[in-house]
């Protein structure tokens, strides 16, 4: 990785600060984090616009410290259009903004397109782009550090009243509204992201094993706030699932045991996301009892900036995916893959169970610095590898450890049971035709007008004046990208197999074409007087050769005869 610029060292330095600071303070006064005042979410000023959730959680600690009446924030150009200044002394907040100027092209990483060139494709090619992130480092500054409220106290009365604390807002203790949208928000976590049940244990949990968050009532916790924000720590801890976003520190029943580091690192990515989720809501975030501890831990790490880079990123994603879920949106599992280790043999491997085109199961395996393969195992493995994903436990994790040895070893002797199941099945296919392979996950409504999701694949192929609809791809087909070494050359494969009819009337074409042409050349003047003039310089050179013959012959014949008279001279005059 690059070194950073200037502008995000000192970024990442305030980030740093305001992470620490917070931290410990939360752990001198008993866990409380952030936004203990109740305050609304962060936002800009006065567009009234969403950030994202790492960047919301570094305002409101920003704002927190300085004890402003709201999140709502500002850049110094925008006060300045308002005209309102920052007032003398004041220290902004570092924000981390992305533009998006540039496309690249999803089949030619090599080449990038502007944004104005993008806006002028048709809508049909723009899926045939994504956005080129440009992280670039804002500062802004909190409405109550500009002239604001000063110069126009209207505004500021307003927006105190609108985005303020929770006794600006006049909110009251128990807010039967906040309990609305908080149970509206579970419901679509459950419908879309991961099923939350009640648990009659009085401890909040997430079942890896089966995926599902066990939340127990709130009368087991002190106060409405404590239960919201347990139940978000679980939601969050279910979206490191290898299947969503696959962080290293989520344990995962039956598939693995993360190392300490990574579990301590999980804990605070899981403690910031559901604060995050909470000052979304308006209420107050606390460190978990079992937090405090790691806090100096956490601090420590804090000063490596690569550190706080990859929690930023996995708080966006964690939020990110609970945000979408809450929209409606369905997250669909990736594929699972199974992590395995035969200590005596000091094999590592993961495991993943996947369908060919026929619908027979393979089990794909990858060593660990080695390239992955496939082999079509027995009917009976096939069920002991599914009984073991989905009770895990360690009996069960002995299952996957004995049949990744075992067929590792099987085939280092036997290559041959190696199954192919990234390469097109077709016969007779030029995969060269094909130029572009595109595939994207829709979202359509059904007959029913209600929204279902499904992933297509466009292809764009050499010669075809009209491109081909785009094609379903199947589930199996979607999981086995996410195992191929060359994902491109899987892509280009599977087009090849849904587009199969369109590339052999093509290659028809193509043959036609050629034949046409060939027969075009062979007719033509200029290739007949070719042909004219070779067939008169062979007859030419058959009639000199002819004619040398003769004369070796005739000149043999003289010979003998002379050769005889010479002989008979000789008889005689003996």
């Amino acid at each position: 990785m690059a070194d950073k610029k200037q502008a995000e060292q000192h970024a990442a330095q305030r980030q740093k600060e305001l992470l620490a600071e917070a931290l410990e303070k939360a752990r001198a006064e008993g866990g409380a984090l952030l936004n203990q005042a109740g305050k609304t979410a962060p936002r800009l000023y006065p567009r009234d616009t969403g950030v994202s959730a790492f960047n919301a959680l570094v305002l409101a600690l920003h704002s927190d410290r300085g004890g402003y009446r709201t999140n709502l924030y500002t850049p110094f150009p925008r006060a300045k259009r308002q005209g309102d200044a920052v007032q003398s002394g004041e220290k902004g907040v570092p924000f981390i903004w992305y533009r998006w100027n540039e496309y690249r092209s999803k089949a030619d990483e090599g080449r990038t397109i502007t944004k104005a060139e993008y806006d002028a494709l048709p809508e049909e090619r723009k899926k045939d782009y994504a956005p080129v992130r440009d992280r670039q480092v804002r500062t802004l500054f909190n409405i109550e550090q500009t002239t604001l409220p000063l110069t126009d106290r209207e505004a500021f009365g307003k927006a105190v009243k609108e985005h303020g604390t929770a006794a600006d807002r006049h909110v009251p203790k128990d807010d039967k509204q906040t309990r609305i949208e908080v149970n509206l928000l579970l419901d679509k976590v459950a419908e879309n992201l991961v099923p939350i049940r009640k648990d009659g244990t009085g401890v909040a949990h997430w079942d890896s094993a089966k995926d599902v968050v066990h939340l127990p009532a709130q009368k087991h916790y002190p106060d409405y706030a404590s239960y919201v924000q347990d139940a978000f720590r679980q939601v969050v801890t279910a979206t490191g699932h290898p299947g969503r976003t696959d962080r290293p520190g989520t344990a995962v029943e039956g598939m693995r045991e993360p190392a300490e580091s990574h579990r301590v690192r999980e804990r605070l990515v899981v403690e910031l996301a559901s604060a995050v989720k909470m000052n979304e809501l308006g209420l107050p975030a606390r460190l978990s009892p079992e937090s405090l501890p790691l806090v100096e831990g956490w601090k420590k790490s804090l000063d490596n900036p690569r550190f706080v880079d990859g929690i930023e990123a996995d708080v966006n994603k964690a939020v990110g995916m609970i945000d979408k879920a809450q929209r409606g949106q369905k997250i669909e599992m990736r594929p699972i893959e199974t992590r395995t280790e035969q200590q005596s043999e000091t094999v590592s491997a993961k495991l993943s169970m996947v369908q060919d085109d026929a619908g027979r199961w393979a089990l794909h395996i990858k060593p660990e610095g080695e390239q992955g393969f496939a082999v079509y195992p027995q009917k009976a493995d096939v069920g002991r590898y599914f009984n073991a994903v989905k009770n895990g436990g360690e009996k069960e994790m002995g299952t996957l450890r004995e049949l990744a040895q075992k067929y590792i070893a099987l085939v280092k002797v036997h290559p041959e049971m190696k199954a192919d199941l990234f390469s097109t099945q077709e016969k007779g296919i030029d995969l060269s035709d094909i130029r572009r392979v595109t595939i994207v996950r829709t979202k359509e409504k059904d007959e029913k007008g209600e929204s279902v999701s499904r992933i297509i694949c466009a292809a764009e192929i050499e010669g075809l004046k009209e491109q081909p609809e785009p094609r379903e791809v199947s589930p199996a087909q979607w999981q086995r990208m996410w195992l191929a070494e060359d994902k491109d050359a899987y892509k280009r494969n599977l087009a090849a197999t849904l587009f199969a009819d369109v590339l052999r009337e093509r290659q028809e074409q193509k043959a036609e074409a050629e034949r046409l042409e060939e027969e075009k050349r062979r007719n033509s003047p200029e290739q007949k007087a070719k042909e004219e003039r070779e067939e008169k310089a062979k007859e030419a050179l058959t009639r000199a050769e002819t004619g040398v013959v003769a004369g070796i012959v005739a000149a043999a014949v003289a010979e003998d005869r002379q050769q005889e008279q010479e002989g008979q001279g000789r008889g005689m005059h003996r």
